[in-house]
């Protein structure tokens, strides 16, 4: 009898490839709990912590009671045995003391074969074998089907989620750099620009956009992949990442030459992202976008306010469209992201600060008089701005032009406060259409043709969101070998 038990995902128990029910969510807390324990014994109490916290008021009436409830439960799943876990014995919930161990094969959960295969991956880099790191690395990615643990509740089954989901992100960029530097830029281009749509992307990520992007003939985007990265990093007070220094450097063709310092004097800053080289769906609403953003040289332009759920296309929209209007907006493109740890007030201050500088302007001493020069330094001019991944619509308003010719759209989810007069646009899943013309573009007509009825059941196992769609098909350009077939499995099995 083999057992198998997949973490890396919703948790799933798998007896002979057979997948059989897991139990009710807190059962699948303590099971979680004692996977996560390698075969070390856990206290009642440790467990009762893992499953309800720490506060024992919010623990069940009788917790101890309830705790060997679904430990009962658990013996009695398929694939467990009271024997132990030895030749062909599958796994056991054994009694340790005042708690409980779980014994199961080597190699039986997925979330430990991924964590050995990082450490080996990372022993290989430090030898000298990329290529050893890159199989390794490539092996314990492939493990993953979802979010780790998805709707197991409890504190611990957080916080695993938590490190499992950064140890993974580290995976990707070690593979996506080995990649980059053995030459396979082109390749894994569409991955990379996945990542790097993150409000949180790392400063190694960009880096590797950049490098990559640079390396494929593309340096005016890398360049603005940089510049981007930079007025952020400004406007948080901080320098650009070591790494996309580097980067920059390679680009400007001399380890010796510096990073070029911020605009000053009149200039037309350009501080887009790059924009995004396979745009796919969203005609109607990019439609409307460019209709209500284009200058008519009458009147400003009401505010555009583009609101959706994480991952939906927001900024990729803005984004496009903002590049699409570049020509009638001649005399700059401001950009700012608005997620971080900073409150509102401290980095809109600092944002004042920023665009005032990219238009050539003095900055004054007091705060207070920051907004009226901007609008100042706008006059007159035709700037496009877009504010992205916004919270607080009140706390912007001073960042939004008010003169004739300027424009501005703002992106965020789950917004509050006001922002007068705006015209509001909602996006959320792809229609069918959409979705399955992204995979084209990723993966190539040809290959979705091939398997139709494959490209559509992916499309629904994605729920047609736009961002697990492109990491999806991002995956799968990266392995020609895999069929879409095989993908759904994954996903779905």
């Amino acid at each position: 009898m083999t057992v198998r038990f997949q973490t890396l995902g919703p948790l799933r128990l798998r007896r002979d490839g057979t997948e059989v029910p897991a139990g009710r969510p807190q059962q699948q807390a303590v099971l979680a709990a004692l996977l996560a324990a390698r075969g070390r014994p856990l206290t009642t109490t440790q467990l009762l912590h893992a499953v309800w916290g720490e506060n024992d008021e919010h623990w069940p009436a009788r917790p101890k009671r309830v705790l060997a409830t679904h430990v009962y439960r658990i013996r009695r799943l398929p694939g467990f045995s009271p024997a132990g876990a030895g030749a062909g014995a599958g796994a056991a919930l054994l009694q340790a003391g005042e708690g409980y161990r779980l014994s199961v094969e080597a190699g039986a959960v997925d979330m430990h074969r991924f964590d050995d295969a990082v450490r080996a991956a990372a022993a290989a880099r430090r030898k000298g074998d990329p290529d050893g790191a890159h199989a390794l690395l490539t092996q314990g990615l492939d493990l993953w089907y979802g979010t780790a643990l998805e709707g197991v509740p409890g504190p611990l089954a957080g916080r695993i989620r938590q490190r499992l989901a950064a140890s993974r992100t580290a995976a990707l960029e070690a593979r996506l750099s080995i990649d980059v530097a053995r030459g396979r830029h082109a390749e894994v281009l569409p991955e990379i620009a996945a990542l790097a749509e993150a409000p949180d992307a790392s400063g190694q990520v960009l880096s590797l956009l950049v490098l990559a992007l640079f390396r494929s003939g593309r340096r005016d985007e890398a360049c603005a992949v940089f510049d981007q990265a930079r007025a952020r990093a400004g406007e948080l007070g901080l320098d650009p990442a070591p790494e996309l220094e580097r980067a920059h450097r390679e680009i400007l063709g001399s380890p010796a030459v510096p990073a070029r310092s911020g605009p000053r004097g009149p200039v037309r800053p350009c501080h887009l992202p790059p924009d995004i080289g396979d745009f796919t769906g969203r005609t109607a609403e990019a439609g409307l976008l460019l209709e209500a953003l284009a200058p008519d040289g009458a009147a400003t332009r009401r505010p555009v306010v583009v609101e959706g759920a994480a991952g939906t296309g927001k900024t990729t929209l803005a984004v496009h469209v903002a590049h699409r209007l570049r020509d009638l907006y001649p005399d700059g493109q401001l950009y700012a992201g608005l997620a971080g740890p900073h409150t509102l007030p401290v980095l809109s201050g600092r944002l004042l600060a920023a665009f005032i500088r990219a238009l050539g302007g003095d900055v004054p001493e007091d705060e207070a008089a920051m907004a009226a020069a901007y609008q100042a330094a706008l006059e007159g001019r035709r700037v496009m701005v877009v504010l992205d991944d916004v919270r607080d619509l009140d706390g912007i308003r001073p960042l939004v032009p008010r003169h004739p010719g300027c424009a501005a759209v703002v992106t965020g989810r789950a917004l509050t406060g006001l922002l007068p007069d705006a015209r509001w646009l909602a996006l959320g899943a792809f229609s069918p259409e959409d979705a399955l013309g992204l995979l084209a573009r990723t993966l190539g007509a040809s290959r979705v043709e091939a398997e139709p009825h494959a490209a559509r059941a992916l499309a629904e196992a994605c729920r047609r969101h736009p961002a697990l769609l492109r990491t999806t098909a991002a995956r799968l350009a990266a392995r020609p070998h895999w069929s879409l077939a095989s993908m759904v499995d994954r996903m779905t099995g």
